[in-house]
């Protein structure tokens, strides 16, 4: 659950993305983003807490330490640098639900009692965190900087006091950056075959229209996919059964462009 303290922009993520370079140490460029993106949050120590999110999900690194550097290459990277902030939410949104508890319960609780349109308060989902976590500080700032995320991704706005939101709406998900929301969910799952019924309710997706996703798998098949026609369902095997032949693809794909 550790992990999503502080809220993050997808402007955020993809300044980070345009000062990153292969083989840099990570000290250089937390220091190159902290002076060059997040401007408009109060001071560095808070900038630093949402950079660090950022770095956590979002920059692939080796090493440790003062070693510690950005990989020769980064999947995140490439498609940010060929696609805009806005076109990539759908897929950073994803990610970072899928790969933390506490946004895939609080997800599951707004999707599940809130339409679009309904307003969600901070005080009802920190409730319904703490049941499920117990009443920390780590699991408290989990849920309000999760809430915060939404709003700077256009799920939420805000809504006419402090703690309030208004369920805005889901975010389309354009075709080019579907592969990254497998992606993500292929980290989490480690299966090379997905059920397309169990990919659509993934809680990773739940803030994702639902509307163009068999346009998307259609899209990809056979280049990155094969869809099949099951008895219990219809699934897609991917190509790539590990993830260092499966974020290839994925750099190939974009390099394509």
């Amino acid at each position: 659950m550790i992990g999503l303290d502080f809220p993050i922009k997808p402007e955020w993520i993809h300044d980070v993305h345009t000062l990153w370079q292969p083989r840099q140490p990570v000290s250089d460029l937390v220091q190159a983003a902290l002076t060059q993106t997040m401007q408009e949050l109060g001071g560095e120590k808070t900038r630093r807490n949402s950079l660090t999110v950022i770095l956590r999900y979002f920059v692939k690194t080796e090493g440790s330490g003062q070693s510690r550097a950005t990989a020769d290459h980064d999947v995140w990277v490439a498609y940010s640098r060929h696609y805009s902030a806005r076109t990539l939410a759908p897929a950073y949104l994803a990610h970072v639900i899928s790969h933390n508890e506490v946004a895939q319960q609080a997800t599951r609780f707004i999707t599940q009692r809130h339409a679009p349109g309904d307003p969600v308060t901070s005080s009802a989902l920190r409730r319904h965190i703490i049941s499920q976590f117990g009443e920390r500080k780590v699991v408290i700032n989990a849920s309000n900087a999760f809430l915060r995320t939404l709003l700077y991704f256009g799920v939420l706005e805000d809504g006419d006091k402090l703690g309030a939101y208004r369920f805005r709406g889901r975010l389309a998900v354009p075709r080019e950056v579907f592969p990254l929301a497998v992606w993500t969910l292929w980290q989490r799952q480690l299966s090379p075959q997905i059920g397309l019924e169990e990919f659509r309710t993934d809680p990773a997706l739940a803030f994702l229209s639902a509307e163009q996703l068999a346009s998307h798998w259609q899209a990809y098949q056979p280049q990155l996919w094969v869809l099949e026609e099951r008895i219990e369902g219809r699934r897609a095997t991917l190509k790539y059964a590990d993830a260092a032949g499966f974020e290839q693809a994925l750099l190939q794909l974009v390099s394509d462009k």
